[in-house]
């Protein structure tokens, strides 16, 4: 059965509500806020649920329980995944980004648009849109039929879906445009397990930043100078900064992994609470010794080319 404009039927069997992820987020920036964590019979009355109907939420919002959640954001564990980040980028940048000794088999491919498909801008070229329904609440996705070149955190009620159209539609004025959930669906499922294709367009030096944030293991944080002497360019911590919050590929290039040396989280363009929520359910994963290719990890097996 399809919706007006090709849209999938919505499946919520496993995804959260809409009310339970806005809580679960308003508990996150409570916990970002309070030291030590407040206890979870007050956060729960701050919001109007059972203290069990929280745990129940939260745990099916990050897979982690507000407790768990509060320690893996303790400073002394940032710090460690800090030290852990540095040392698996040294590694994997002095190897070669693409090279056959990676310590960790890369499964998602990425490319860059090509110098004269960036001067067409988007002329010949038809790009399908759409929200797709995640564990994580609705995303804004975006095909050119080589890849996936935009995934956006939408509101939890998919509204915002034609303000985040628009903003694509102003980098590629001549391309044709379509929107077709269902189409989306499984390929930004694959993706999102580290299948698939990443289609980006963005200078040389910005895609060197990207190709070296998908070395990045889940559990492993760096910063933004850790960075910026891995690329080399130790002097060009702001425009690190700048590639990172430019990433169009929500969690698919997993800018959530960058934090300041402090082990502050610092900005995130999809809102704080997300990036804390992203952060410590891969801290968990890796904890517990599950950190190989879940839905928030995916890989690259191909260094991103300059466009």
């Amino acid at each position: 059965m399809r919706r007006a404009h090709g849209a999938a039927k919505v499946r919520r069997m496993n995804t959260p509500s809409p009310a339970a992820l806005r809580r679960s987020a308003q508990t996150v920036e409570r916990l970002l806020q309070c030291a030590p964590a407040p206890p979870l019979a007050e956060l729960a009355a701050a919001l109007g649920v059972s203290a069990g109907h929280l745990q129940r939420e939260f745990v099916a919002c990050t897979g982690l329980s507000p407790k768990r959640f509060a320690q893996l954001l303790a400073k002394e564990r940032l710090l460690a995944a800090l030290r852990d980040g540095e040392a698996v980028l040294d590694a994997a940048l002095s190897a070669g980004m693409s090279g056959p000794g990676r310590a960790h088999e890369l499964l998602l491919h990425a490319e860059g648009m090509t110098p004269a498909q960036a001067r067409r801008r988007g002329d010949g070229l038809e790009i399908v849109t759409g929200l797709v329904d995640s564990a994580v609440g609705p995303l804004f996705a975006a095909w050119t039929g080589h890849g996936l070149c935009a995934l956006e955190f939408a509101d939890d009620d998919g509204r915002g879906y034609d303000a985040l159209l628009q903003a694509l539609r102003a980098q590629w004025p001549r391309a044709r445009w379509r929107r077709d959930d269902a189409l989306l669906a499984p390929l930004v499922d694959a993706a999102l397990h580290g299948r698939g294709t990443l289609h980006v367009a963005a200078s040389h030096f910005r895609l060197r930043v990207w190709q070296a944030l998908l070395q990045l293991p889940e559990g492993a944080l760096v910063s933004y100078a850790q960075l910026a002497r891995a690329l080399g360019r130790a002097d060009a911590v702001r425009a690190v900064a700048g590639a990172v919050a430019a990433n169009p590929l929500a969690m698919l290039i997993p800018c959530h992994r960058v934090i300041r040396d402090g082990a502050e989280l610092a900005g995130y363009r999809w809102g704080l609470a997300r990036k804390a929520m992203l952060i410590a359910a891969e801290g968990g994963r890796s904890t517990a010794g599950q950190a190989s290719r879940t839905p928030a990890s995916p890989r690259s097996n191909a260094p991103i080319t300059a466009a």
